[in-house]
């Protein structure tokens, strides 16, 4: 029997009035599976994203997360299924530190999230949280605010915030935006680190993040699908090199 994929979307669509951002998309994605979704500005590709995590609802079509359909779903209850995600704008809290920035993602996701009792030092949720800090490589910086940290670091707590409540499917909405060259290589290695038992979906702009991190490359173009292969076979695809590198024709 074919296990169920991780992510199912059929003949997925949105419409903002006469704008048709997103246009009968239907993709598979394993459980496991490391899928990277690349296109110009304007592909569809984070309205995409948005519609699997729950931001706005499909104006047609159907998601499915491990079988069972969510597409009417509201974001808060993927969350707890057991899909993180991350955001094209940061969203952390500025003047905490890196370690109680992570300890709000682990208790958001808890019963009594909104309980003002003071952890102790033993408490499960920051000893998750200092785990999460090591994981992202920032224990380190555990004390510091965020404010003083880099924007590598910050894309690196992000991560580690998605992580927290330990989802089924991780979903990145372009992680390497803003990094320098040298902070790269660092994200890369955090995501080739995380393990198969979690499932990836790689919204990116930037090829040289994305193939070296995808196991399957979507690319879109004009809210469709226009390609769909492995990392080695993108490059050279010349439908890509016409929509996306803008050569060809």
């Amino acid at each position: 029997m074919t296990p169920e994929p991780a992510l199912a979307l059929t003949g997925i669509g949105r419409r903002f009035g006469a704008l048709h951002a997103v246009r009968g998309v239907s993709l598979r994605v394993a459980a496991g599976e490391r899928r990277a979704v690349l296109g110009p500005n304007g592909a569809g590709k984070t309205t995409l994203f948005n519609l699997v995590c729950g931001d706005f609802p499909p104006t047609e079509g159907r998601i499915a997360f491990f079988g069972l359909d969510i597409t009417g779903l509201p974001a808060h209850r993927r969350t707890r299924l057991g899909i993180g995600r991350t955001y094209q704008t940061s969203l952390l809290f500025d003047r905490l530190c890196v370690l109680d920035n992570l300890y709000l993602a682990v208790r958001g996701g808890r019963p009594g999230r909104f309980s003002f009792r003071r952890p102790g030092r033993n408490d499960p949720d920051l000893v998750r949280a200092r785990a999460l800090a090591e994981r992202m490589r920032l224990a380190h910086l555990a004390e510091r605010p965020v404010s003083d940290l880099s924007h590598g670091q910050r894309r690196q707590l992000e991560v580690g915030m998605a992580l927290a409540c330990d989802p089924k499917v991780l979903m990145l909405d372009e992680p390497a935006a803003g990094l320098s060259p040298g902070d790269r290589p660092e994200l890369l290695a955090l995501l080739r680190d995380l393990p198969r038992s979690l499932t990836l979906v790689l919204v990116e702009h930037d090829m040289d993040v994305a193939l070296p991190a995808s196991d399957i490359v979507t690319v879109m173009k004009d809210g469709a699908v226009a390609v769909e292969a492995t990392p080695d076979r993108i490059g050279s695809d010349p439908t890509v090199q016409a929509i996306y590198l803008g050569k060809g024709q």
